[in-house]
C-alpha cells in the first residue's frame, strides 16, 4: 500500500525526531525497498484502549522483546491521529501516557482509541 503525501506530512509532523529527520518522506521513499525496512522490524501491532486504560490515559505495550532499541507509536481517536502523547521505553514494554510531552496540550486516551505501534 502506498503512502499518499498527505500521510507523509503527517507522519513528518507527528513528534519532534521525526519532523526532524522528515520520517514520513523517508518511508514513504522506502516503498520501493521495503525488503530493507522488514528487515529490522522486530515486532509490531495494534490494539484498542480498553476502559482500564482509558480511565488511567495510560498504555502499556508488551512487545514481547528486550533491548528495544527504537519505535514508532501512532494513537488515533476517531480517524484522526492524536499528538501530544509520550512514550516511555524500558527496554521490552512501551508505555504510552497521553498528553505528557513537553508543550502540548493535555489529551486523554478514549475507550477504543487505536494505537499502533513498531520495534526495532
Amino acid at each position: 500500500m502506498a503512502i499518499s503525501n498527505a500521510n507523509a506530512a503527517k507522519i513528518n509532523k507527528m513528534n519532534r525526531a521525526s519532523a526532524n529527520v522528515s520520517l514520513g518522506t523517508v518511508v514513504q521513499n522506502l516503498q520501493s525497498g521495503s525488503a530493507t525496512l522488514n528487515g529490522f522490524i522486530r515486532a509490531s501491532g495494534s490494539s484498542a484502549v480498553s476502559a482500564s486504560e482509558a480511565s488511567a490515559s495510560t498504555v502499556t505495550i508488551t512487545t514481547g522483546l528486550t533491548g528495544i532499541k527504537g519505535y514508532i507509536v501512532q494513537c488515533y481517536t476517531s480517524a484522526s491521529i492524536m499528538t501530544g502523547m509520550k512514550v516511555v521505553n524500558s527496554g521490552s514494554n512501551l508505555t504510552v501516557v497521553a498528553g505528557s510531552s513537553v508543550g502540548s496540550t493535555p489529551k486523554s486516551l478514549g475507550l477504543n482509541d487505536a494505537v499502533n505501534w513498531i520495534v526495532w
